[in-house]
Order: C-alpha cells, then structure tokens, then sequence
C-alpha cells in the first residue's frame, strides 16, 4: 500500500493478494498426482495394438497435455489477479482490471453509501480481509475488493475521503 498527500491525486494504490487464487493452487495439488496415476495407468492398461500409432501416441502422452493446460490456466489466472489495482483519491475511488482488455470502473467518493468488511479464517491468517463497497453508482452498486491487505485502514481512509467530499460538494444522503 502507496501513501501519498498530494491533494487530488491517489492517496491508496493497493493490489488483491494472489490468495485468492488458492482454490486453483489446491487444485494444483490435487490435479498433479492425480495425472501421475493417470499416466501410470494408461502405461499399464492401454492396449497395443488396438489403437492406430498415431492416436496411441497421443494418448500416452495426455497427462502431459493435461498438465500444461492446469499451467496455463494456472498462468492465467496468476496474471488476472496481478493486473488488477486500486486507488483511492479525494474525488473518487477507482478500479483498473484485465490483462489484455483493459477495464477501467470509477465511482465517486459521495455515492458511496456503505461498507462492509469481511475477514474469512485464511485471509486473517495472512492480515488481509475483503471490504465491499455499497453505493448510488448505477453501473456498481455493489463492488467488492477481495483479498486485500489492512482492510480495516483503506475503510477507515474511504470513509473520511466520503464524508469530505460529501460536504464538499453539498450531498447529503436520502433513503
């Protein structure tokens, strides 16, 4: 997390841990010795012969095809986590994703309505917790940040930011 005080400029710049991506990193631990007895059992069990060469070699060699496909989703998800960031400034809050396509979501610091901060076992383990956003935004109403570092400290600087610019700007909420 990158403090800075320059008035109208970011004051937080923070990125989601790769945690998030334990689902997959299990399903790494589990898929890999799995492949192992595949290929084992496709050594012993295919028969020779039956099979025309060409397929049969294909064949023998699916664990490996399988293999290299987990590291390339694998890959791929390691680098969507690592393009996406966040930044908070007097104004408004924003949010850059994608690896080739690139999104870019802003939502203005008065239309913020709520938040929410959520802690699961793992993250708190690691200091990280997930905060989500409650908002007027038409586009966003509900944005949640997962995995991020010191949730506590980014909502407490977002919810002063909110109250500023709020009073800044007139804006008082009405339900």
């Amino acid at each position: 997390m990158n403090n800075k005080n320059i008035n109208r400029e970011t004051i937080i710049k923070f990125n989601p841990s790769q945690l998030v991506n334990l689902p997959v990193f299990l399903l790494g631990m589990i898929l890999i010795p799995g492949l192992c007895l595949l290929d084992d059992l496709i050594k012993l069990y295919l028969p020779s012969g039956f099979i025309p060469e060409e397929i049969e070699l294909y064949i023998r060699n699916l664990p490996v095809y399988l293999a290299l496909l987990y590291a390339i989703y694998l890959g791929y998800q390691i680098l969507k986590i690592s393009c996406i960031r966040y930044e908070i400034s007097p104004e408004e809050f924003r949010y850059y994703s994608g690896i080739l396509s690139r999104k870019h979501e802003f939502i203005e610091n008065y239309r913020v309505k709520d938040f929410s901060i959520n802690r699961p076992l793992i993250y708190r383990l690691f200091g990280l917790g997930n905060l989500t956003i409650y908002t007027s935004d038409k586009t966003t109403p509900v944005f949640k940040m997962e995995a991020i570092s010191n949730p506590q400290d980014i909502y407490k600087t977002l919810r002063g930011l909110v109250e500023q610019n709020r009073r800044a700007k007139h804006v008082f909420e009405v339900d």
